[in-house]
């Protein structure tokens, strides 16, 4: 940024200070703590700092007065970065969001200080994306904020804020050096100010702890928007004409449903995926149309392999029958995400598989799938679908993020329907014979 004089720092300190206490009780004294308990961790001057949610550019001039210039500004809102690049508050002006693993768009380890004055709040930035500042944190760097009491936001999500910082503290992500309340000496609101640090070695971690907040609802609202031939040697023979019958003709929709639902996760862009009853690659196309190009496809048909690497979709192709434990010739815990689309059906993928495909997700991952509905009214081990979802639920191998989803227009005039499982971190030992690790 071009450098202002500490006259001119001072200048406009004090003139942003006085329009805060017009504008926003309690704005200026959640800055100013932020400030206090900055300097006294005694940053080299040399820091990088990003301010998010920067808002009107106090931190930034409290900041510089005390010596500290490199700063940048992250807010989601245009006309508030324009303002402050006018005020030549910051080196760099970040026009961004914080909704998710990766959503900033910033470099993982980037800043040695992350702070944010009010920016968790329930009208801008969800506590549970902490996740996301620590990606963008140096290893032993640190993460300040503060914000209103968990009683006046009055969301479940700030709610779950504490059991969220344990449980990353708990895996190792970073560790809390200190919660406090603070009260504003004007006007007497109490304040909470948290300081985290970054810990070494433990990201990066693509896979976020929580579920993304509304994930179901989500999902639901994009969803709702040949049974007897589904051997080897017919899809061989139909590997040429597939992708034309199938969605043209067949207005088949399964594929981009699911991708859909597995891009409202925001996982970062190296997971590796597979993508299980692959066919010619309608679903991992699709996938790496968004960027996700760590994919791998498994079909029980070469000819319909064959169609996938003519173009190419995928890094690996596995040849395998699903059924049984065993069955899948991949290590276990091999990949963050196994999606598929139109796999089970009868002749093809059975419920009896699901401890199988989940034996080479790796913990903490997804096994997410669209199918046609009414399998249960023509097959038993499909009616039994449900319940085998549920045993595997009861045995505390995953569990059940979203399902059953039914939406219109699966393929041709029949409904489909979704499910998303995720495994859970940890699998104890009475589990393992049922998992078989």
């Amino acid at each position: 940024m071009a450098t202002l004089t500490a006259h001119e720092v001072q200048e406009q300190l004090r003139t942003l200070k006085e329009s805060a206490r017009e504008r926003s009780p309690g704005e200026l004294a959640r800055a100013d703590q932020v400030c206090e308990e900055f300097l006294q961790l005694r940053i080299p001057r040399h820091a990088e700092i990003l301010d998010v949610a920067a808002g009107s550019g106090i931190l930034s001039a409290e900041l510089q007065t005390a010596g500290y210039y490199n700063l940048d500004a992250l807010d989601s809102d245009l006309p508030t970065l324009r303002s402050l690049q006018a005020l030549r508050l910051y080196r760099n002006y970040v026009h961004s969001t914080v909704d998710g693993l990766l959503s900033t768009g910033l470099r993982e380890e980037t800043y040695d200080v992350v702070i944010t004055a009010g920016g968790f709040a329930s009208d801008a930035i969800n506590p549970l994306n902490i996740t996301e500042m620590l990606r963008i944190l140096r290893p032993d760097g640190y993460l300040l904020w503060t914000m209103k009491t968990v009683r006046e936001e009055g969301t479940s999500e700030f709610g779950l804020l504490e059991a969220n910082l344990r449980s990353l503290e708990k895996t190792g992500r970073c560790k809390v050096i200190k919660h406090t309340k603070f009260v504003d000496q004007d006007t007497k609101a109490v304040g909470v100010f948290y300081m985290v640090r970054r810990l070494v070695g433990a990201l990066p971690d693509y896979l976020p702890d929580y579920v993304p907040r509304g994930l179901t609802e989500q999902i639901n609202s994009i969803m709702i928007d040949n049974s007897d031939k589904n051997s080897i040697h017919f899809y061989d023979e139909f590997a040429d004409t597939y992708n034309e019958e199938l969605v043209v003709i067949g207005n088949y929709t399964g594929h981009i449903k699911c991708v859909e639902a597995f891009l409202k996760l925001g996982l970062n862009r190296k997971v590796a995926i597979l993508d299980l009853a692959a066919g010619t690659g309608l679903l991992g196309s699709e996938v790496i149309v968004h960027g996700y190009d760590n994919v791998d496809g498994l079909d029980s048909s070469l000819g319909m392999l064959a169609q996938a690497r003519r173009q190419n979709i995928y890094k690996d192709y596995i040849v395998a029958m699903v059924d049984g434990l065993g069955s899948i010739p991949i290590n276990d815990c091999t990949y963050d995400v196994v999606m598929s689309s139109n796999g089970f059906a009868p002749g093809q993928i059975y419920p009896r598989a699901i401890p199988e495909i989940l034996r080479i997700v790796r913990p903490g991952g997804y096994l997410m799938w669209t199918m046609r509905e009414g399998y249960q009214s023509k097959s038993q081990q499909f009616a039994l679908m449900d319940a085998e979802i549920q045993d595997i639920i009861n045995t505390g191998i995953a569990k059940l993020v979203v399902g059953p989803v039914i939406f219109e227009n699966f393929v041709l005039h029949h409904p489909g329907k979704f499910y998303m499982l995720r495994k859970e971190a940890e699998v104890h030992p009475a589990m393992s014979e049922h998992y078989n690790i």
